[in-house]
């Protein structure tokens, strides 16, 4: 690009690969690849780079001051879907019965929002959001308040799985523990990647054994391209899950069952190129507010 006389060079990273390796564990001589790909880029000659949900938001200080960092969180657009889902029952149905329930409810503006059709009034979910583990408990804060915007509730919960509470001295191994309410409750599991499926797995089972309604979950990067990582079937053969919503950050060329939905983030990052190229903030236009006409922009 340098060669070809461009000004700018700005690179976009949906999925930045080796994030999860940025530090040593204990004294293995093990390379940090997270801070050698930014320096790998700054070599090439990067001016920017807008990557999307990183491991480790602390990853932006692999780059030198010379090279800015626009970190994109999708976690509101996320939360707009879960809102269309749980609190107005949308997402059943195609792009036609959308645009049909539109047109109803711009003939029922007059009607009170908490009535249904016989004129009760709709019992609104409890809902609760639960962090993966403790590193997510910020992702899963961002991801509450976003919700509590969308549908001006302030009873939505936080909980999150320990794995450091229940330390077993003697065998020196972690036994998670949930730490929080959830009982009685439409629970959302919040996660930034998913391989394995093990720690997803494993709380989906915690939060069923303490007696949650039903379980949502949410990973931005679904790291499950691989035809022989079996993890979408075992997702799928998991009764007390709802489903679970990953985002396109991933190209994923294998047929994926019915349990796993995805989120386009295709909008996103465009807005946040074009904001970047006519030099505008990047961070205003994560407003919640804005969030549906995301959502329906990327289920189109």
């Amino acid at each position: 690009l340098r060669r070809g006389s461009a000004k700018r060079i700005c690179a976009v990273i949906p999925y930045y690969g080796y994030s999860r390796q940025d530090r040593r564990t204990g004294m293995k001589r093990e390379p940090i690849a997270a801070a050698d790909m930014a320096k790998l880029l700054e070599e090439m000659g990067v001016d920017s780079v807008i990557c999307m949900d990183l491991h480790n938001p602390l990853l932006k200080g692999f780059f030198s001051p010379r090279c800015p960092v626009d970190h994109i969180v999708p976690g509101p657009v996320a939360a707009a879907y879960f809102y269309e889902e749980l609190f107005l029952g949308g997402h059943e149905g195609d792009v036609k019965e959308e645009e049909a329930d539109e047109k109803k409810e711009e003939k029922n503006e007059g009607s009170y929002e908490g009535e249904n059709k016989t004129g009760k009034a709709k019992e609104e979910p409890k809902i609760t959001v639960v962090a993966a583990h403790e590193n997510q408990v910020y992702r899963a804060n961002g991801f509450r308040n976003a919700l509590q915007k969308l549908s001006g509730r302030q009873d939505i919960g936080v909980a999150f799985i320990s794995n450091t509470r229940a330390l077993k001295v003697h065998t020196m191994s972690n036994t998670p523990a949930l730490v929080g309410d959830v009982a009685g409750r439409k629970c959302i599991i919040v996660d930034d990647i998913i391989n394995t499926g093990g720690t997803m797995r494993s709380a989906v089972n915690m939060l069923n054994e303490a007696g949650a309604e039903s379980i949502y979950a949410w990973a931005t990067h679904g790291v499950i391209q691989n035809p022989e990582i079996d993890t979408p079937q075992k997702i799928q053969d998991m009764p007390e899950l709802e489903y679970l919503l990953i985002s396109n950050s991933v190209a994923i060329d294998r047929e994926l069952p019915p349990k796993i939905r995805s989120l386009s983030v295709a909008p996103l990052l465009a807005e946040a190129v074009a904001r970047a190229l006519h030099n505008e903030s990047i961070s205003r236009m994560m407003d919640v507010s804005e969030g549906k006409k995301r959502v329906v922009a990327s289920n189109k």
